[in-house]
């Protein structure tokens, strides 16, 4: 299952292998390396079953692979989808990641943000902002500048947190000389926290009893897995697609700018009418391979909708408020934008149709563009 996760998002532009490249590139490889005497320059985003940073990443590091291991120097942010994440060199931004075990022993010059089932800092580590973790099995040793907060399972503190822990959801927790918690402990918890003799406490302990039957049920990973999956599955549609067929998301973007009022009298009649359309098919034996056509064919273009229309919205997002981005990376934007709204109970469901009217609509528009062009 957590293997299947990993190829959770793709934001590649062309496949790139060099010692020193500038502004935005995108690699997939079967291994990369960035080597120890090599500097990249600008933001860098790479999908690899093994990731291997030894150099420097002048810039922000966007990593999607199985096994990564950090042990250069990334002067922006670290992003990572992936199972298994070492950190031993010097992040100077923030750290995003999620995957199944995050190691840190290195120097995080930001906050980390992180969903896992373990996470251990190091002795050797340090945080130097903040701590925000969703995670089952979590070893604090090293230093902690600000707070660490979340929701775990099960916590163990054995280094230092400069500012305490404000809000912090937890079945058991453990804090072990010789910790040094600098500010207030304040968490929830069916029991209360065990601190040994030897513990250097500068606040208060502030604790609140969740029954252990309410606590039972736990924290549930498996909405935010599905989700994420569901959102791998729409980026790798969405590469292929403008890859591929960039021609057509030109077309698209033209007739959603340009035919509005076209776009939802078509979009509305396809939608609604070709189910209809393929269940009276289904009545007649001479209908049912043109019904099921008709059908799969409906099924395809619906899912396929959200990456056209979510291209465009982050197209003219970007131009609107003047974002200097890429266009790429405004696609990606609006891409992962409305997949994150689709994905949300009933909303997304209410959301869905005026995309699908949208997306109908433009093809029909550009289909009827291109003939024309065609027969000129």
């Amino acid at each position: 299952m957590r293997k299947k996760l990993i190829g959770l998002i793709l934001f590649v532009s062309l496949l790139i292998v060099t010692s020193t490249a500038y502004a935005f590139t995108g690699i997939i490889i079967e291994s990369y390396h960035l080597p120890a005497d090599t500097v990249h320059r600008g933001d860098m985003v790479v999908s690899s079953p093994k990731v291997i940073v030894e150099g420097v990443v002048d810039g922000d590091l966007y990593v999607i692979g199985e096994n990564v291991q950090i042990k250069g120097r990334i002067t922006g942010d670290l992003l990572v989808f992936a199972t298994t994440t070492i950190v031993s060199g010097e992040i100077d931004g923030d750290i995003r990641t999620l995957t199944d075990t995050l190691f840190v022993n290195g120097k995080v010059g930001g906050s980390v943000t992180n969903m896992s089932h373990v996470l251990i800092l190091d002795r050797d580590g340090s945080i130097g902002k903040n701590l925000l973790t969703f995670t089952t099995n979590v070893d604090l040793n090293g230093k902690i500048a600000r707070e660490a907060n979340g929701r775990v399972d099960n916590v163990r503190i054995t280094g230092s947190i400069g500012e305490g822990i404000s809000l912090m959801y937890s079945r058991t927790m453990h804090i072990d000389a010789p910790a040094v918690i600098g500010g207030d402990l304040v968490y929830t918890s069916p029991q209360r926290a065990v601190i040994s003799p030897g513990v250097t406490f500068k606040g208060e302990e502030r604790f609140t009893l969740e029954p252990a039957e309410e606590s039972d049920d736990g924290f549930s990973y498996i909405p935010i897995l599905l989700g994420l999956s569901s959102l791998s599955s729409t980026l790798l549609l969405w590469l292929a697609i403008r890859f591929l067929f960039p021609a057509g998301l030109t077309c698209v973007y033209r007739q959603l700018d340009q035919r509005k009022g076209s776009i939802v009298a078509w979009g509305t009649c396809l939608v609604l009418g070709v189910p209809v359309l393929s269940l009276l098919l289904l009545i007649t034996v001479v209908g049912i391979p043109v019904s099921i056509t008709l059908m799969l064919t409906h099924l395809i273009l619906t899912w396929t909708a959200k990456v056209f229309v979510g291209s465009w919205i982050g197209i003219r997002l970007a131009e609107r408020f003047q974002w200097k981005v890429s266009p790429f990376l405004a696609e990606l934007l609006g891409v992962v934008a409305l997949q994150c709204l689709l994905i949300i109970p009933l909303f997304g469901w209410l959301l869905a149709l005026p995309v699908w009217i949208a997306f109908f609509g433009a093809l029909v528009g550009s289909v009827h563009q291109a003939n024309k062009t065609f027969h000129a």
